[in-house]
């Protein structure tokens, strides 16, 4: 029987959190011992390791867990000595280990939309059928998707749990920064009413320390990777997600950064070229998470490299401990899916010219409505350059409807085209 196997007989069978945790471990330092080949880098390892012991401290101490959105402000978790772990990212492990069908058909008998996010509908049904420790409350932001509220508040009640949510305004005026900043305010002071402690401020100078130096080293990664010959694949750098969700504020994110920045730095400086892509793509968001060979085939079959990834982009200023809670609203706010398109737009030119990128592909996943109704918009931008736009529709966690071999027929068309 199979890793995947077994892990899926823990979790329908018997869900048992002890079961659940070793079957995550296997799959996880599995990865974490196989000897790197000639592209991995030794930080790729480390990130699996880091990822199970942070899964290990979620299962081990559920007082400490809160469940977070994607892009909320989790250095305030980390400031109260909590653990905050990703709903939007567990789903991405429920789909990688392969176990997203059964959960999104759990939530079909249920009578819940397959018009909704896959992402929203299979943490709905992880919690629904208890395979994770209640946590201490779930945290979660309007941004970037406006069904947050209705999937988070689902979590909050069937867990029992209290929900902290974050409006965050439309627009950026000094107006609704202060409406953002007096909410980050009244969410800190819920914590404390939720946890019976204190915000401690050296705590909070602690977890935007190390924010920053994330920050920091993700600015100095993306500055290497517009670097003429691809020092990494972009299949390694897309899980640089799961760090937003859950590190960002903790040592262990700013650490696992900037091991990725060394030993890029050392592949650039000793003129390594192993990876022999001679296009240059730039990832407009997410990625399928279920077992795939979509990036596989782009980066070792056709002969492109991934060398920017949207979702990888830094778009916030230095978080400032002199004005916490006006700093992490600015932070939020300046997210390039929070407002108009144009944020975005801009961010995507920023991203063609220096990266020097020679095609762009979007992964539109069905129920991202902000993402996918800006498709027409962002292909008349991209044609600005005169290169090539390839818009793939699918799921990234719906591996039901997904057709391989239609994918990489489109992909080698547009492949094609880069070769013109």
């Amino acid at each position: 029987m199979s890793l995947q196997s077994r892990v899926k007989r823990m979790l329908f069978d018997e869900p048992d959190p002890k079961k659940i945790m070793r079957g995550i471990g296997f799959i996880l330092l599995k990865t974490a011992l196989t000897p790197a080949g000639k592209f991995d880098l030794r930080a790729a390892k480390r990130f699996s390791l880091i990822l199970y012991n942070h899964a290990r401290r979620f299962f081990k101490y559920p007082q400490k867990a809160v469940f977070t959105s994607l892009f909320a402000p989790v250095e305030l978790v980390h400031a109260f000595g909590l653990c905050p772990f990703s709903l939007e990212m567990l789903a991405g492990i429920a789909a990688s280990m392969d176990l997203a069908p059964e959960l999104l058909a759990g939530t079909e008998k249920e009578w819940l939309s397959t018009d909704f996010c896959s992402f929203h509908r299979a943490y709905i049904e992880i919690a629904r059928i208890g395979l994770l420790p209640a946590p201490v409350f779930v945290l979660a932001t309007a941004h970037t998707c406006d069904g947050t509220y209705k999937s988070f508040s689902e979590v909050s009640s069937l867990m029992s749990r209290p929900l902290i949510f974050l409006d965050t305004p439309y627009h950026s005026d000094r107006v609704a920064v202060d409406y953002l900043t007096e909410q980050l305010k009244n969410a800190a002071e819920q914590i404390e009413k939720v946890t019976k402690t204190t915000l401690d401020r050296e705590k909070l100078e602690r977890a935007f320390f190390f924010s920053n130096r994330a920050r920091s080293a993700l600015l100095e990664i993306n500055e290497i990777r517009q670097n003429e010959r691809p020092l990494l694949f972009g299949e390694d750098s897309l899980p640089f997600l799961t760090i937003w969700g859950s590190l960002l504020g903790h040592r262990e994110g700013a650490a696992l950064f900037e091991r990725y920045r060394d030993e890029l730095k050392r592949r650039s400086e000793e003129g390594w070229s192993q990876i022999k892509g001679k296009k240059r793509v730039l990832w407009l968001h997410l990625k399928p998470f279920f077992p795939n060979r979509l990036l596989r085939y782009i980066e070792q079959e056709l002969g492109a490299v991934i060398v920017a990834e949207e979702i990888n982009s830094v778009y916030w200023d230095e978080l400032d401990i002199r004005s916490p809670w006006e700093s992490l609203a600015l932070k939020i706010m300046r997210n390039y899916w929070v407002g108009g398109i144009e944020k975005r737009l801009d961010n995507i030119r920023r991203t063609i010219e220096s990266h020097h990128i020679d095609g762009v592909i979007h992964f539109s996943h069905w129920g991202c409505r902000q993402s996918n109704g800006g498709v027409r918009l962002i292909r008349d931008t991209v044609t600005e350059y005169g290169i090539p736009f390839l818009n793939l529709d699918g799921d990234c966690v719906d591996e039901r409807s997904y057709s391989e071999a239609q994918y990489l027929t489109r992909l080698e068309g547009f492949m094609e085209l880069l070769e013109r």
